[in-house]
């Protein structure tokens, strides 16, 4: 019964550390967006910063969590902000380029913008409507 309860905790362990080596991974690719990728992400886009926050949702024609619950938050995000926010979708299959210039690892994910086009939260996954209004108010809170 011993060697159960260590094999388990061997394995709890193995797994918590690689949850934090990837979250620390993951963390490190944003920041290097954050610091040297501005001009690189909007000629990805093929747009420019216009001076309001842009929420920049990145998805598939096949990625149910995007249509159920992704595009859902949005839309919520944007009633909420009008046109103070900018709503830039990118479909990863008929863009991949996009993608591959914001780092995207899954469907969905969304990068939050500021004005001045400087990244201001990236999420890896799903982001519920309250998650993406708080990072798009602090976006429009934050310096420039």
């Amino acid at each position: 019964m011993a060697g159960r309860a260590l094999i388990l905790a061997a394995v709890a362990a193995l797994v918590a550390l690689t949850v934090i080596a990837v979250r620390a991974w993951s963390r490190r690719r944003v920041e290097a967006l954050r610091i040297d990728g501005r001009v690189r992400l909007w000629s990805a886009l093929g747009e420019s910063p216009d001076g309001r926050p842009s929420l920049v949702v990145f998805s598939t024609p096949s990625c149910t969590v995007c249509r159920t619950a992704q595009h859902p938050a949005v839309e919520a995000v944007a009633g909420r902000f009008g046109p103070a926010l900018r709503i830039l979708k990118v479909d990863l299959s008929t863009r991949p380029d996009v993608g591959e210039a914001f780092k995207v690892l899954t469907a969905p994910t969304t990068a939050v913008l500021r004005g001045d086009g400087r990244i201001a939260s990236f999420n890896h996954g799903f982001a519920p409507a309250d998650q993406l209004e708080a990072q798009v108010g602090a976006a429009q809170s934050s310096p420039r």
